[in-house]
């Protein structure tokens, strides 16, 4: 469960929960679309002044639950707990959020399919070449995102989340800890990086550059944070951070061929 706040339908101003939270129950389990339904009723909205809205099965102790979330084009999230078996609203989480900056109040325009195709791309690769674990859109902090995964043939993995609305990548995560080399015959034309030789990395100064060297970066442009030698599994990796642009970069280098196994990239906090 990510959610444990619990309002009274009477206790909250503006955006006023309805009176139907008291009691909507069905003689019979529902559905997802009718938890959705029970979401907008009980929150007084309809669903054209809705920016997202998504309902998705649980259980809590021992019960099944709906957990619906739902976001205003002005910005004020509800998250419900709605029991299954009858549709009775047994929590609300109620927020009034101001408008995220790069949103500008503007529905999504990017598709989960699009944000897919954006993710493989930043990659070098394309959605044909890859295998998808999980692609979903979410709500973070009032903002509509789709969160993507997938690995390639050798088992490199990929973690990214894409802002809905303009297509920017927030945050994209690359680890090699299960990278396992192709024979020639089985190399994907698309993934370039297969035909780099590998390059032992010395020293502090030598990771710093494979990490700048993976962002596209240079030196000037970054401000560092630690980076240190250590081990992991015997093996002698580097790893450490450096922040560019309001975002925060991590990484893991293994120090006898140079390779960046994991890879983390995060707006700043």
């Amino acid at each position: 469960m990510k959610r444990k706040h619990k309002i009274s339908g009477t206790l909250l101003a503006a955006g006023m929960l309805t009176a139907s939270m008291a009691m909507t129950v069905s003689a019979a389990p529902i559905t997802e679309q009718s938890a959705k339904s029970i979401a907008l009723t009980t929150a007084g909205i309809t669903e054209d002044s809705v920016l997202y809205i998504a309902a998705e099965l649980d259980h809590d102790d021992g019960k099944q639950i709906y957990e619906v979330d739902l976001l205003t084009k002005d910005y004020r999230e509800y998250d419900f707990d709605i029991y299954a078996e009858n549709g009775a609203v047994l929590n609300v989480d109620y927020e009034w959020k101001a408008a995220p900056s790069n949103t500008a109040a503007t529905p999504a325009v990017v598709t989960l399919e699009q944000a897919k195709a954006f993710a493989a791309a930043h990659a070098g690769l394309t959605a044909e070449a890859v295998t998808f674990k999980k692609a979903e859109t979410d709500l973070d902090d009032g903002r509509v995102i789709h969160e993507i995964e997938f690995f390639t043939a050798d088992r490199k993995e990929y973690e990214y989340e894409i802002d809905a609305a303009t297509g920017a990548v927030l945050k994209w995560e690359y680890d090699l800890k299960h990278y396992t080399p192709l024979t020639q015959t089985q190399k994907p034309a698309s993934d370039a990086a297969q035909s780099k030789p590998a390059t032992a990395v010395s020293g502090i100064e030598g990771a710093k550059a494979a990490a700048l060297k993976m962002a596209g970066l240079s030196d000037s442009d970054i401000r560092w944070g630690e980076v240190e030698q250590d081990y992991d599994d015997g093996r002698l990796i580097y790893e450490g951070e450096f922040y560019y642009n309001h975002m925060e970069y991590e990484f893991e280098i293994d120090a006898a061929t140079g390779a960046v196994i994991d890879w983390d990239v995060d707006e700043d906090d």
